[in-house]
């Protein structure tokens, strides 16, 4: 039940923070063994509605058994046909300097960092791989590595 409700609560805040159309919503549960530096998430978003400008996030679900204090990941986009490619690296920061978490949860920890605004086509298709850049090859306590899309809000 608890856990129903932090997946609720975690969607809710994911649209809320986007305050714009979301086209597409997904996540990708990790092995309860550990997110594995040669395990890739793939994300496949087809056909954009609209000519527009589009912001990407990415979500991460990790839980207290997680050992660090950022999470580095390696986002590669690539739209067709209109063949825009990008690569994005983030550092995830997960606690503050104090050690306080930073995410959203009681026992899973909900964090969104967006990717910088990428211009798509109506009719492009968007595939989206990322995985994470960390020096341990095995990273316990990620549950679930999501991609977030939408419209770029009106300025």
């Amino acid at each position: 039940m608890a856990m129903c409700f932090s997946v609720a609560l975690a969607v809710a805040l994911a649209m809320a923070g986007c305050n714009r159309k979301t086209i597409f919503s997904h996540y990708v549960a990790i092995d309860q063994s550990g997110w594995e530096r040669t395990d890739t998430m793939h994300f496949a978003v087809a056909h954009i509605p609209l000519t527009d400008r589009y912001v990407e996030t990415i979500g991460l679900r990790i839980t207290s058994h997680y050992p660090f204090t950022a999470l580095t990941v390696i986002a590669d986009q690539h739209a067709v046909p209109s063949g825009i490619q990008r690569t994005d690296t983030l550092c995830c920061r997960l606690t503050d300097e104090s050690g306080t978490v930073m995410g959203s949860g009681l026992t899973h920890y909900q964090y969104l960092f967006p990717l910088p605004p990428l211009p798509l086509s109506e009719g492009d298709s968007l595939s989206v791989s990322i995985r994470h850049h960390m020096m341990r090859e095995t990273l316990p306590g990620v549950t679930d590595v999501g991609l977030i899309v939408c419209k770029e809000a009106a300025k």
